[in-house]
């Protein structure tokens, strides 16, 4: 898949296209909270070693303002009927472009990607207290596959 333009609310347009190694200088720049050991997102270090062509970019009128980024694999652990699959790793849109159909755009544009590779079956998550993306995910067919329990232990 190429470049998606389309016309948003106003005179704003969204573009999606495939990343590039240029893109990884704003994915530095924009983090915040890093919460997931192991996640190249969550270490800046590592950012240089996402593959490419799992990652797409969003600009709103040619300014950066958001990337998806996924993995394919087969047969995953917690649905081993699966033989092939996506995960939808990291979903990020800067501040100043949320509420304006960037993550949408993202999404609309990778699951596209991904049924022309012939992947059908994909996941994601979320926290069960975000709303906005719970919302998001769920307009485009996402349900509730199963639920992880965090445990802590405080002496």
């Amino acid at each position: 898949m190429g470049t998606l333009t389309k016309p948003n609310v106003g005179t704003e347009r969204i573009t999606v296209r495939p990343a590039t190694a240029g893109d990884l200088q704003h994915i530095k720049h924009h983090f915040g909270v890093l919460d997931t050991i192991g996640d190249p997102f969550c270490d800046v270090t590592k950012i240089q070693n996402v593959r490419l062509d799992w990652m797409i970019v969003a600009e709103v009128d040619r300014k950066y303002a958001g990337f998806l980024y996924w993995h394919s694999g087969e047969n995953p652990f917690f649905a081993t009927e699966i033989t092939k699959f996506a995960h939808i790793r990291e979903i990020q849109v800067l501040d100043r472009f949320q509420r304006r159909g960037v993550g949408k755009e993202l999404i609309r544009h990778a699951l596209s990607k991904l049924r022309v590779l012939g992947i059908h079956d994909v996941f994601l998550s979320t926290t069960e207290s975000n709303a906005v993306a719970r919302h998001l995910y769920e307009s485009f067919g996402f349900s509730p596959f199963r639920t992880q329990i965090q445990y802590s232990l405080r002496h």
